[in-house]
């Protein structure tokens, strides 16, 4: 890449011709345009690419939830959100292959991470009127527990490939609480994760995942 003085050339941005032009610091600069390659994609290139559809789908349902109840942290360069550390760590570690076919892990999925401690859920259940019921133990007797926290569910239809949301679904005293699945659902090949959270939601939990049905 080479400086554009002022003049013919100078103080241009856009592409002309085989060139783009670029300012940066109150600086031109002109540089070759990348070339379209004509050698097709290798099977590690492809692989590479069904990995990032796959995780970019997955993340894209629940991108509001994920990037509410993860902070963000420092990147290489920039801040980054949690749907961007949940990308970059589902990548590395999130994805796994059998028969040529990527399938992604669901058990290390994080939907949320916070320091509010967990009340350990004791019981799952489906129940015949397309209900999943929850029971925990209350814990609400630490620092940073109360008993107004709030329990909310991710669910995951595997092979819907759908998302549905339930915030508040009971309080930690209530020690029982109900998520209804969503009427185009089968009540098998469900997966989900729970978080807690405080009552004026600037405490939460990191996700836990369970597998139901």
């Amino acid at each position: 890449m080479a400086e554009a003085k002022r003049g013919i050339l100078g103080g241009v941005s856009g592409k002309v011709g085989p060139v783009v032009g670029v300012q940066w610091r109150n600086r031109f600069f002109w540089r070759s345009k990348a070339e379209r390659s004509n050698k097709s994609a290798t099977e590690k290139q492809l692989l590479q690419q069904a990995k990032m559809t796959l995780v970019s789908g997955f993340l894209a349902k629940g991108r509001s939830f994920i990037n509410k109840y993860t902070p963000k942290t420092m990147g290489k360069k920039s801040m980054i959100n949690g749907t961007e550390q949940q990308s970059s760590h589902l990548l590395k570690h999130g994805v796994g292959i059998e028969d040529n076919q990527s399938y992604l892990l669901l058990n290390l999925v994080t939907m949320s991470v916070g320091v509010l401690p967990v009340a350990h859920i004791s019981e799952i259940n489906i129940l015949n009127d397309r209900q999943i019921e929850f029971k925990w133990k209350d814990n609400s007797f630490n620092g940073i527990t109360l008993d107004t926290d709030l329990l909310c569910v991710v669910l995951f239809h595997s092979e819907m490939d759908e998302l549905h949301i339930c915030e508040n679904i009971g309080q930690r005293v209530d020690k029982v609480g109900r998520a209804s699945i969503p009427d185009n659902w089968t009540t098998d090949n469900i997966h989900l994760w729970t978080m807690w959270k405080n009552a004026d939601e600037t405490l939460n939990s990191t996700s836990l995942y369970h597998e139901v049905g």
